[in-house]
């Protein structure tokens, strides 16, 4: 059973390797707008993403040469009704990922980068996100692009105590740039500097004066997916002691087998929204069959010795909370989890089947292994599989805190099993 767990790991990991080298390109229907002007129509490599691309990888036609633009190389580019326009503009570079200003005071920078396109008309919105991860939103203004400049900072009262503060220029200058329609004036108060409130700003306006627009990009929500998991798998039990004394020796030099364990439940899946869905949260209700034996004969002649024959391990309901990422191949998937388990466990099995021989005196009692078990296991996941359409395989990895409730006495619990999902 080792050498099939085994070589069914080293399967996988070799496919779920394979298949994430062969999927670095997501060619679909695009085109490119050169510096001059011409259109070219061939095939992006759309990737959905979540912070604006630097550069684009095209070609015109399935088996022509790849190649690599840039903002300064193209004037605009489209994929899936998304549209990205190169752009001079600046970009306030007073916050980064290590340091929160205290002061209200924008620091411009200028960057060429492209921009995605949130509404294309008379009037028009443009959104970057930087290497920061600071949402920036720009309208077409004066035949520029202009920052809608809004700030967060750290101020600090007399007292030097600590506070957000936030500087909300842009209200001031959507004021202006709506003025040909008073109705909106009323969306203003208490805007929010992000995708869904601007946008809301800007649909009002369109349904109130009648205009025409284009908007290439819709505000994509959490998608949550359920499904069914069911697999086996070996359970490998192993005791350490710290105690000086021989107390434990019956479990610590015990040989425990690796006995299989049944699992399976209920999933379900939180999927984070753009970059193709890549990263989601997955979370199991999860039911597990755990259950160890083991031997051990303390032998000091073949008419005086200790034996036990001991079954430990439990029925565990358990709460799984896992960080996936996965890869799309064509049809399929390639994915890893990494996470925590909780379980709780619902019957204890705990028995220790003892014979102690003293020359002619045999004596047969059954008792606990352990006289004190903790209900509560805790411990790491670590899994990575394939998913096709509705039906997943994973194999997957726990490390549990396992049952003693000694502080001296660890067990160390330790899962391989071999799933398979599907998905409603």
């Amino acid at each position: 059973m080792n050498k099939m767990i085994n070589r069914l790991l080293m399967t996988l990991l070799g496919l779920s390797f394979s298949m994430m080298v062969l999927s670095q390109e997501n060619f679909v229907s695009g085109y490119i707008i050169k510096i001059n002007g011409d259109t070219l129509k061939g095939f992006v490599d759309y990737r959905n993403w979540a912070k604006n691309p630097t550069q684009i990888r095209f070609k015109e036609g399935s088996s022509s040469e790849i190649m690599k633009y840039k903002p300064t190389q193209i004037s605009a580019f489209g994929a899936l009704d998304e549209i990205y326009k190169s752009a001079i503009v600046k970009v306030d570079s007073s916050n980064t990922k290590e340091r929160i200003s205290i002061s209200p005071a924008f620091e411009f920078r200028t960057d060429t980068v492209f921009l995605q396109t949130l509404f294309q008309g008379s009037k028009s919105l443009y959104y970057y996100k930087d290497r920061y991860d600071q949402m920036n939103f720009y309208i077409f203004n004066n035949s520029q692009y202009e920052l809608l400049e809004f700030k967060k900072y750290i101020r600090r009262d007399k007292d030097q105590h600590e506070f957000q503060g936030m500087n909300m220029r842009f209200v001031g200058q959507l004021r202006l740039y709506f003025q040909d329609c008073p109705g909106v004036e009323t969306m203003l108060k208490d805007l929010a500097y992000d995708n869904k409130s601007l946008q809301k700003v800007y649909q009002y306006y369109y349904d109130k004066t009648q205009t025409r627009t284009h908007m290439s990009r819709t505000n994509e929500k959490i998608r949550t997916e359920f499904g069914v998991v069911g697999g086996a798998g070996l359970i490998h039990l192993k005791f350490t002691s710290g105690a000086t004394s021989q107390t434990f020796d019956y479990l610590t030099k015990a040989t425990f087998k690796n006995n299989l364990s049944l699992a399976g439940g209920l999933f379900m899946n939180v999927v984070i929204p753009r970059n193709n869905g890549k990263w989601s949260i997955y979370n199991e209700l999860y039911f597990s069959s755990d259950i160890s034996s083991g031997q051990y004969t303390n032998f000091n002649n073949a008419e005086c010795y200790q034996k036990h024959e001991m079954n430990i391990g439990a029925y565990y309901v358990k709460i799984n909370n896992m960080v996936r990422f996965k890869y799309p191949v064509s049809k399929w998937f390639c994915f890893v989890n990494a996470g925590i388990s909780n379980g709780l466990a619902l019957k204890v099995i705990n028995t220790d089947h003892q014979e102690d021989r003293f020359y002619t005196q045999n004596t047969i009692t059954d008792v606990k292994a352990l006289d004190d078990t903790e209900n509560l296991e805790q411990g790491l996941l670590f899994g990575f599989g394939v998913i096709n359409h509705k039906i997943s395989m994973e194999i997957r990895y726990e490390g549990g805190t396992g049952m003693s409730a000694y502080p001296l006495l660890s067990s160390n619990a330790q899962r391989f099993s071999l799933l398979v999902g599907y998905k409603f």
